[in-house]
């Protein structure tokens, strides 16, 4: 049986939780032109504070309340490169040149679900139902490709119910490259404190 290798791609989005057709849509939001954090598609996002009020901003594993999964900057006006441009393989690069807030596309469905993995133990349907968060450094921190490589924290696994998301299920298959019998297995989850849930607002 092969072992599962610690390769996270951060949250993908697989379906939507309501048994029916995904459509796989983003919701339209805007990045602050010259934001200083990296966000790569995948990656956790929610809105800003401070001088990011309003705007899509990197999110924190300490965040009580999040907007969603980051889905990709839209095409704008790059005044370093004079044409337009679509960031790095539609990740969003600190402190990119723009004259103008940068759009962009964030899935914010509480309804949606996602498939991300783990970086320990081995999956036991006792997860379904815990809620679980992802490890801080790995949020905002794509590779060089701007791929991201945000993992769900195995440590933070628990019923506490500010951690971000909602364990649905497992994602492998057993004696696949992803056996869920082996450590880092890959689950399905989705939001658990999603912005359209908190009353309370930011």
């Amino acid at each position: 049986m092969p072992a599962n290798v610690l390769a996270p791609r951060g949250l993908q989005y697989s379906r939507n939780n309501f048994a029916a057709a995904p459509n796989y849509q983003g919701n339209f939001y805007n990045i602050k032109a010259a934001y200083g954090s990296s966000i790569a598609i995948g990656d956790v996002v929610k809105t800003g504070t401070g001088g990011e009020l309003g705007y899509v901003a990197i999110a924190a594993a300490s965040d009580t309340s999040i907007l969603g999964v980051f889905g990709g900057v839209l095409p704008f006006y790059s005044p370093t490169v004079q044409q337009t441009y679509h960031g790095l393989n539609g990740s969003w690069v600190a402190s990119t040149a723009a004259n103008a807030p940068v759009p962009c596309l964030v899935v914010s469905d509480p309804g949606a679900e996602f498939i991300a993995q783990v970086n320990g133990g081995v999956y036991d349907p006792s997860w379904r139902g815990k809620n679980i968060g992802f490890v801080n450094a790995s949020n905002g921190a794509p590779n060089f490709a701007g791929q991201s490589t945000l993992v769900l924290d195995y440590a933070s696994l628990d019923t506490t119910n500010t951690l971000p998301f909602r364990i649905l299920g497992v994602a492998g298959l057993p004696g696949s490259s992803q056996d869920p019998a082996n450590t880092y297995p890959w689950i399905i989850v989705k939001m658990n404190t999603a912005e359209v849930l908190n009353p309370t607002g930011i």
